[in-house]
């Protein structure tokens, strides 16, 4: 029956044909291509089209002030890149984000989608915390650490210097401080001794090292508290003198506050800025200011009972606000201001100045330390212990230390650093912070451990807005992220119960 068929009627249909097979060939090869962009933090605006790329060259790189100073477009074609950027923040920006598509397309060679990026931070302090008091972090792991922070375009980095467990910031005319200060005989009743100083040229090539990738490095020497270590070194700054106090073995809250009372403490502070001026750019100091249990201490001093009776003050607390605005007026001498952790009843004491900058960082606390700070004209950049303590435990089941909370990856990501409040309630919220406090973080590969994944969280929450936030789309980003970051810094963020570093 079929070759009664002229053979015209074939040849009707042989174009046609044909031409379905390469559209149909095309159609498949499309479908392997990425459909979505893997970009974390989710940028403003991402406009996609239906074409797609197999290259990534950055064929424009120009300065568009229009944008903003932290703004940046990138435009993906099918021949390459084009980057506009308001300013040197906004380049570094979508650099990092070009560098994140070409991560991607890498992994993805059949092509990834061209579209328009248009993108700025929602927060201009997108920072993390590390602390080097407790466990000392050499300057080459920093290094590491800094790299993912540019990766995922984290702006500030705030180091710890200084603690009960340890003092990390070498100050001229007081040796003491590495002689002593420095060292402990073990960690957390491990038996292992340790110890750990930073060099001027070590701190300073470490801010050159993150400056070149957009951070600012911010320091903080804890005062009047959390100061076992200095007291091991210098007993003499302290209200009840001890000689033979040690450098703390263990986490805790200790009773080593600083007397405000003695001159050699303010020519050791007047010392500490000065050096302080010298290492770090910054116009920041942070200077702690938290869990100082005052009732305890200058309470019961001579010379603060002394003090407070001349001057006629009715507590500690005003004591502290006296002592607090002595240390901003001489950091001021050097062009810098003070940032302090928030606490409650400090700030029912007035111990805050309007225009000071506070973290809020007491668990489930922060809605109303929102509303307090909004009132009294501060600052505040958010690192809520329930979303963003990233030296807790992750997953079920992994070390607390009997009373460490765990915080999920997705509880992390939930986080909205203004609660759900209108922009008028919250407009004094100037960012979000991750903090990885290190009484039980050894070694740089416990760091990381505990800071990723639940760090990109916190990037995304510090960067994009609400409405192009999903946790559905970050699982998804994060999957090709793990990869991305394996490839490039030879790190593998899966986490499962069983693969965290063993603790000794």
């Amino acid at each position: 029956m079929v070759e009664s068929f002229p053979k015209q009627f074939f040849m009707m249909f042989k174009l046609p044909l044909i031409l379905a097979c390469a559209i149909f060939s095309a159609h498949m090869a499309c479908a392997a291509a990425a459909d979505k962009y893997s970009v974390i933090p989710e940028p403003e605006k991402t406009e996609l089209q239906h074409n797609s790329t197999r290259t990534l060259k950055l064929l424009s790189d120009q300065e568009a002030p229009t944008l903003g100073t932290d703004a940046y477009r990138l435009t993906v074609t099918p021949q390459g890149a084009h980057l506009a950027s308001g300013g040197r923040e906004g380049r570094i920006y979508g650099l990092a984000t070009l560098r994140q598509l070409r991560d991607q397309l890498a992994g993805q060679p059949e092509g990834i989608p061209c579209g328009v990026i248009t993108d700025k931070p929602r927060y201009p302090w997108r920072g993390l915390m590390v602390d080097p008091a407790r466990f000392f972090i050499p300057t080459a792991d920093l290094k590491k650490f800094v790299d993912m922070m540019a990766y995922y375009k984290f702006n500030k980095l705030q180091i710890h210097l200084t603690d009960d467990q340890g003092w990390r910031l070498p100050v001229p005319g007081y040796p003491k401080l590495k002689s002593i200060s420095s060292k402990r005989k073990e960690s957390m009743r491990n038996g292992i001794p340790h110890e750990g100083m930073y060099t001027k040229q070590e701190l300073k090539e470490l801010v050159a090292y993150c400056a070149a990738r957009g951070i600012e490095v911010i320091p903080e020497i804890d005062v009047p508290g959390h100061n076992q270590a200095l007291a091991a070194a210098y007993p003499e700054f302290f209200c009840f003198p001890n000689p033979d106090t040690k450098v703390k073995t263990d986490e805790g809250v200790t009773l080593h506050l600083i007397c405000p009372h003695k001159p050699e403490v303010w020519k050791f502070y007047a010392a500490v800025f000065k050096e302080l001026k010298d290492i770090f750019p910054s116009g920041i100091v942070h200077l702690g200011g938290d869990e100082a249990p005052l009732e305890k201490t200058w309470a019961k001093c001579p010379l603060s009972i002394q003090y407070r009776e001349q001057k006629g003050m009715k507590d500690v607390h005003e004591e502290l606000k006296e002592f607090i605005k002595k240390m901003s007026s001489m950091l001021a001498v050097h062009g810098k201001r003070i940032q302090l952790w928030y606490e409650k009843p400090w700030a029912r004491a007035n111990i805050y100045n309007k225009g000071d900058t506070v973290f809020t960082w007491r668990m489930g606390l922060t809605p109303s330390t929102i509303t307090e700070t909004k009132k009294q004209g501060l600052s505040l950049i958010i690192a809520a212990g329930e979303y963003c303590y990233l030296d807790y435990p992750q997953l079920p089941g992994q070390s607390n230390r009997g009373w460490m909370p765990t915080t999920t990856l997705e509880q992390s990501y939930r986080l909205d650093p203004a609660y759900g409040r209108p922009e008028k309630e919250t407009n004094h919220i100037t960012g979000v912070q991750g903090t990885v406090w290190g009484e039980h973080l050894p070694t740089l590969n416990h760091i990381l451990y505990r800071a990723y994944p639940r760090a990109c969280a916190i990037a995304e929450a510090g960067w994009s807005p609400m409405n192009v936030r999903s946790w559905e789309n970050f699982r998804r980003k994060l999957a090709d992220h793990r990869q991305f970051i394996l490839k490039r810094f030879n790190y593998d963020m899966e986490r499962t119960k069983e693969n965290e570093p063993p603790f000794k």
